[in-house]
């Protein structure tokens, strides 16, 4: 006789079967469900929102310096502010600066939603939604980051971050289009609607956190807090290599992610639609590389981040040396799988390598690296401008084998790393 089995009981016995697949294991743990559902709404609305303004901002002005105007400003804050955020995470509690910075993103978007409606937008709107990003990424990402140690058990930690990498691989590659489509369907302020509808279904998923508070204790100036976590980098040589090796991978790499509309045009002879789908085959390879990462448990971590930096600068140097368009959809979605390679061991690591009560600190410090890569722009734009392209991308190409091949044949404390 078959037993009346409670549908309940049923989609929770789901979710253990589902979730008990090695890839999907730190869904297993429910705070961590309740932010990595959260940072999916959040970041797909910011990606939305990073089309949307673009758009309406051309639209507003016609003008392309005011859109680099109001990209760049929204880069700043990721260069200025972070290490406050790291003393703010771990001096008021992460889950705290996280719901602020949602707040904020939905709140600002709800007000340009409001100023489209009413037909009173103008771009300096969106110059204001810029900053307001820029500070919320500074301090939000820095805040989830330092808490993701918090939210699994240590053995699942890379799991976790690979997921956590998963999920920005899949907003960078679909949120941007859902963007687009609405803006041209529905309209703007259909768009930022949205994604002030996104923030606040984020928020409601942060609040089922435990607060994620660090215990009471008398807190210094914050520029001393500040100082004493660049005291702990520093008298941890494996965590400093870590942030060295970050700082230089990032910069050698990511600039290319900038002048790919330069390379397209120029290089490919190709229009908006192929630099399209470039940006998009390189989010799906981000995404798989992530699922791959969220599969692996053990190795040293040290040497597979070496061999992968080697094997990015291998990627861009063939993506040089062979101009053709249909090759380099292959090579820039391989080059999509070795940016995760190669992003996911860093955070794994220094959230290992890191103290509880300096993790905040010392994730503002890894944050910084996006700002300063963002810098490194207007030198490798200006040296595209008059060299070209390839001799720019093939330089830093060189730089990031040779880099890589030096630290793998000497001794230092990366290659021991797990």
């Amino acid at each position: 006789m078959s037993k009346n089995i409670p549908q309940r009981d049923i989609k929770h016995k789901s979710l253990i079967r589902l979730t008990n697949v090695s890839m999907l294991r730190s869904f297993r743990h429910s705070e961590f469900r309740h932010m990595w559902f959260s940072m999916l709404a959040m970041m797909s609305g910011l990606q939305m929102a990073w089309v949307a303004q673009g758009y309406l901002a051309y639209d507003l002005s016609d003008s392309a310096s005011v859109l680099g105007l109001i990209y760049g400003v929204q880069a700043l804050p990721m260069l200025l502010f972070p290490l406050f955020a790291g003393v703010a995470a771990d001096r008021f509690g992460r889950r705290t600066i996280i719901q602020i910075g949602q707040i904020m993103a939905a709140t600002i978007a709800l007000l340009i939603a409001i100023s489209i409606y009413t037909e009173v937008i103008v771009w300096q709107h969106l110059l204001g939604m810029g900053v307001v990003h820029g500070i919320v990424l500074a301090f939000s990402m820095t805040a989830r980051q330092a808490a993701t140690p918090d939210l699994v058990p240590k053995a699942d930690l890379e799991n976790a971050v690979a997921l956590n990498g998963a999920l920005l691989s899949i907003t960078t590659a679909a949120a941007p289009g859902i963007g687009g489509v609405l803006y041209a369907v529905a309209g703007p302020w259909v768009v930022f609607a949205v994604i002030a509808c996104l923030g606040v279904i984020s928020v409601a998923l942060t609040s089922k956190l435990t607060p994620l508070t660090p215990p009471k204790q008398l807190h210094p100036a914050v520029v001393q807090e500040i100082h004493a976590g660049l005291k702990h980098i520093n008298r941890l040589p494996s965590l400093k290599i870590v942030i060295i090796m970050s700082l230089i991978t990032a910069s050698l790499i990511m600039p290319f992610r900038f002048v790919l509309p330069v390379f397209v045009v120029d290089v490919y002879q190709k229009g908006p639609a192929a630099l399209g789908l470039m940006m998009t085959l390189m989010g799906v390879g981000a995404f798989l590389g992530s699922l791959i990462l969220a599969v692996k448990r053990d190795g040293n971590r040290g040497i597979l981040l070496l061999m992968i930096s080697a094997l990015s600068g291998i990627v861009l140097l063939v993506i040089v040396l062979i101009p053709n368009y249909a090759v380099g959809l292959l090579l820039i979605a391989l080059l999509g799988i070795t940016d995760a390679g190669r992003r996911i061991p860093i955070q794994g690591l220094i959230m290992k390598l890191s103290e509880p009560q300096y993790r905040g600190r010392v994730m503002s410090l890894y944050m910084m690296t996006f700002g300063i890569v963002n810098l490194m722009v207007l030198p490798v734009g200006f040296a595209t401008e008059h060299l070209g392209g390839q001799w720019v991308i093939g330089f830093m190409a060189v730089l990031l084998i040779a880099v890589s091949t030096l630290l793998t044949l000497t001794k230092n404390p990366l290659k021991s790393l797990q």
